[in-house]
């Protein structure tokens, strides 16, 4: 079995949420930390210095959903391929994240992602 990235997981996620929640659609969108940023070295450099003066912060999860349900504000979902694996900024996000009202989850897939979303939306959820 191939090995799907977690690009492709997410594209995935974003073409289903799109077509079973077209009211919403907006709602869900990526947060690009994990951007690959063009250039040399140099350049690279620059980019950076110039996202986080704007309020890049590391470990931030890959999608959040604007919508309030289950007694929660929103949704941060970070997403990983089947075996990637959560770094220190993320779960530290998360925790950030739950402290302040908001659910925050790691899905590894996009079928998990999907399971959580369809939850939160038809509010199967209890905080």
């Amino acid at each position: 079995m191939a090995k799907i990235s977690e690009h492709k997981h997410q594209v995935v996620v974003m073409n289903y949420w799109g077509k079973r929640y077209p009211k919403y659609y907006a709602c869900l969108f990526s947060i690009p930390n994990g951007a690959m940023l063009a250039g040399n070295k140099m350049q690279r450099c620059r980019q950076m210095n110039s996202l986080k003066s704007e309020g890049l912060m590391p470990g931030v999860s890959d999608l959040f959903l604007m919508v309030a349900r289950c007694g929660y504000h929103g949704l941060f979902i970070e997403m990983k391929a089947e075996k990637g694996r959560l770094s220190e900024p993320q779960q530290e996000h998360i925790d950030r994240a739950r402290e302040q009202g908001f659910m925050a989850e790691v899905c590894y897939g996009n079928e998990q992602a999907i399971d959580l979303l369809d939850k939160y939306m038809n509010s199967e959820l209890t905080q």
